[in-house]
């Protein structure tokens, strides 16, 4: 009995022993990738430290970029402007009626009172000068009144000058007919208009067949033009 009782003492002390033997291996082993795994920290550490001083570069420049002055909506509206005055999209004239010498039949015109203005363009002497070559929107509109019907046809004509010809041509006409009958006051109002490519130094005038029959009230007699 004392024998078997030896036996299981030993047998239980080999058991523990065992158990001891294989927790230190486990802590040895353990002890081994202790190094590794600092080693793997400290990697990634410094892989992250580098990306996020990448991105707050990134993030800098991108900030000197938005506020640089070519980027700021004062500089992109100066640059706007400057385009707009060098492709001159503004040049506009709108003239209105002035009194005309009866011996001719070339309407003069105001270019400053009231509605009238221009800006672009050269006047003188009844005719607008083009400044710039391109495509232009003309019109016209001419109020005639009288107190004895004429025997004569009233007509409205603008006309181009071009120095490299000399020559006046037409570009359009408005001629009316039958317009009053028997005596009395009577009105007329021819309206045209139209798109033209004009050169540079083209002059640019109205014609009528009467100037003494012509309305000078800016709101029934005009002559206007813009560039488009």
């Amino acid at each position: 009995m004392l024998t078997s009782l030896n036996n299981g003492a030993t047998s239980k002390h080999q058991t523990l022993q065992n158990k001891m033997e294989k927790k230190g291996k486990i802590e040895k082993a353990a002890t081994k990738f202790i190094p590794v795994l600092v080693f793997i920290a400290l990697i990634w550490l410094a892989g992250s430290t580098i990306y996020i001083f990448k991105l707050q570069q990134d993030i800098n420049n991108l900030k000197q970029i938005n506020g640089s002055p070519q980027n700021t909506p004062q500089k992109l509206t100066g640059a706007a402007k400057k385009n707009k005055t060098e492709d001159d999209t503004e040049r506009a004239a709108h003239l209105t009626g002035k009194a005309t010498a009866q011996h001719s039949d070339r309407l003069m015109w105001d270019i400053r009172m009231g509605n009238a203005f221009m800006q672009g363009f050269t006047y003188r002497n009844g005719t607008l000068i083009i400044n710039k070559t391109g495509k232009y929107y003309i019109y016209s509109k001419i109020h005639f009144r009288g107190e004895n019907c004429p025997l004569m046809p009233l007509h409205q004509t603008i006309l181009k000058h071009d120095n490299t010809y000399q020559l006046d041509q037409t570009l359009m006409r408005v001629q009316e007919i039958n317009f009053c009958s028997g005596h009395g006051l009577w009105r007329k109002t021819t309206f045209q208009a139209g798109i033209f490519h004009l050169k540079r130094g083209v002059q640019l005038f109205v014609q009528v067949s009467d100037p003494t029959m012509v309305s000078l009230d800016e709101l029934m007699t005009f002559f206007g033009i813009y560039k488009i």
